[in-house]
């Protein structure tokens, strides 16, 4: 293949199968552990996730953590990259501050991959949620924190959750049922995906009611037969296969979500439901 524009030749990798190794994923951590502890703008660092919680499998990545001299931040942040090329090549490289932090994301050429978070002791207690293993603590300032989870929602703010999860799960059928009388199928798919993430909040309340339905993933929070029935309003690329699986998924809901309602007292939206299925003639 050649480039329109340049005439040069385009050319695409060969696929080879090259998973990580814990031993490669270890050697990362531990090159991140030395420079925590050799580079005196670190005062301290710590592993998150899967890796601290001690639930880690051959395909977990590295959550990983630095607490940086505030006086000495820009200049760490700004060597961040050239730091990270002395572990190998990085085949990807990308950072944001979307979370109230610098997040780093990383991939090296053996697959290990992972985030890099950054901050000072100003903004230590918002850099992770959840538990944590200290690697480096040069000046104490890992001492008696603590990472909470989200708390559980309860009373109003579990009422006011329900019903906003219930309004947009019915905004995006609506959005759904517009995009197949277009014949808009893959926006079809987007509204469809959309519903989904709600009814996911909403289930994962049914089924632990104990904890945030952020701080759970849907996989562990659900039965497996329950899983299998979701698995039904996985949709084929046709307008009335798109409308089946949002009707499949409706009455799940409807069905799972009954206890939820008579524990919050939370209102279902029947009027908005009912304007929009009548909107396009669905009974």
């Amino acid at each position: 293949m050649t480039c329109k524009t340049c005439g040069q030749a385009i050319t695409f990798p060969n696929r080879q199968a090259y998973p990580m190794t814990e031993r490669e994923r270890s050697d990362v951590i531990e090159r991140f552990r030395h420079i925590a502890e050799t580079d005196s703008r670190v005062l301290a660092s710590f592993v998150g996730g899967s890796l601290a919680a001690g639930t880690a499998d051959a395909y977990s990545d590295i959550d990983i953590y630095f607490v940086v001299d505030p006086s000495e931040y820009d200049s760490f942040h700004s060597d961040v990259a050239s730091l990270l090329n002395t572990f190998g090549p990085l085949v990807y490289f990308d950072r944001h501050n979307d979370f109230g932090f610098d997040l780093v994301l990383f991939m090296f050429k053996n697959n290990v991959k992972g985030e890099l978070g950054l901050g000072t002791t100003q903004n230590l207690k918002n850099m992770h949620r959840g538990p944590f293993k200290v690697l480096v603590d040069k000046t104490g300032v890992m001492d008696n924190v603590e990472f909470p989870l989200p708390p559980p929602l309860t009373g109003k703010n579990l009422r006011d959750y329900v019903e906003r999860q219930l309004r947009w799960y019915w905004y995006w059928y609506g959005q759904l049922l517009t995009s197949c009388a277009r014949n808009h199928l893959w926006s079809a798919e987007l509204s469809l995906s959309s519903m989904r993430g709600r009814a996911f909040n909403l289930l994962k309340l049914v089924y632990q009611p104990a904890h945030h339905p952020e701080g759970v993933r849907l996989e562990a929070s659900i039965p497996a037969i329950l899983q299998k029935e979701l698995g039904a309003t996985l949709a084929a690329f046709t307008a009335d296969s798109f409308k089946a699986s949002g009707d499949r998924l409706t009455k799940i809901v409807k069905r799972e979500i009954q206890p939820l309602l008579l524990s919050t007292a939370a209102q279902y939206p029947a009027i908005y439901e009912t304007a929009i299925m009548s909107k396009f003639a669905v009974g």
